[in-house]
């Protein structure tokens, strides 16, 4: 598998890149790198510049991605997964703990990410249709700009949604699509027992939302960060709130303070965290 690695300190991260995405996802990340810790930023099985996997089957892809973790030679790293990947992050260090490797994945931070694959993305796996679907939102410039337009209640600035679709393996976007599909229900993670830290855009999709909900049904104290005024892209959206999440105790790297919110503006996101959790299992 191909990855890029900055930084030479102590602490491990490793970047799971989300669907069409590769290891460039986390650039805007990597240029802002504590001196103590080491970024590696993937790119899976079948994407960018990595070979696809011998057979598209999410635990056998999950399994040979943890193989790549354990050359690496690293204790206690954090799995941090965008979009999709944050699903293959969980897969990945359950493979990692039924090899009796478990000590390998210190912490887990799941960014925007989906529970099971939507409603909408199960259209493009529909016999013919779905292809043709699938050509006419994402193969396509066209396509790919009226798409963008469609979901900018989704996103911040000028954040363009599917521009990675330009470059993608389409073949690969589709295989994982199935992947994810057939991967089975988050309540198979029950028994994973790895900390976790949830992070979500304020304006992001339902079907993430309903994610968080069920990711924190499975783990109780997992922590959620819900990022005001972020769309589906938290790493582009709001990349210094991200990087206080992830970075968080690893030492100098100052950046600005974010905008304060509306007294309005607070009150409703303060609601949606409430409902989200039930309470009082959201960090600010």
């Amino acid at each position: 598998m191909y990855f890029t690695r900055k930084g030479k300190g102590g602490r491990g991260i490793v970047g799971f890149h989300g669907w069409s995405g590769d290891h460039t996802t986390f650039l805007p990340l990597m240029e802002r790198l504590p001196e103590a810790v080491s970024f590696y930023s993937y790119d899976l099985p079948g994407c960018g510049r990595s070979p696809e996997p011998v057979r598209w089957e999410i635990r056998e892809v999950a399994r040979d991605v943890a193989k790549e973790l354990l050359a690496l030679g690293r204790e206690n790293l954090t799995l941090v997964g965008s979009c999709t990947g944050g699903l293959m992050a969980v897969f990945v260090a359950r493979e990692l703990a039924e090899m009796g490797r478990g000590g390998v994945v210190g912490r887990l931070v799941l960014i925007d990410p989906f529970a099971e694959c939507p409603w909408y993305f199960r259209i493009f796996l529909i016999p013919v249709l779905g292809g043709i679907m699938y050509a006419t939102a994402f193969a396509n410039p066209l396509g790919r700009w009226f798409t963008n337009l469609m979901l900018r209640e989704k996103r911040t600035g000028n954040v363009h949604l599917t521009e990675s679709f330009r470059s993608a393996n389409h073949r690969s976007t589709l295989a994982y699509l199935r992947m994810l599909v057939a991967g089975g229900v988050p309540e198979q993670f029950r028994e994973l027992k790895v900390p976790a830290v949830i992070v979500c855009g304020e304006r992001t999709f339902g079907a993430v939302r309903r994610g968080v909900e069920r990711w924190q049904r499975v783990w109780p104290e997992a922590s959620v960060q819900v990022l005001p005024g972020v769309g589906h892209l938290p790493i582009d959206e709001g990349t210094e709130m991200v990087e206080r999440i992830l970075f968080a105790g690893a030492g100098e790297r100052k950046t600005p303070k974010t905008e304060k919110l509306s007294a309005q503006k607070a009150r409703e996101l303060r609601e949606w965290r409430n409902e989200l959790t039930r309470g009082d299992s959201v960090n600010r």
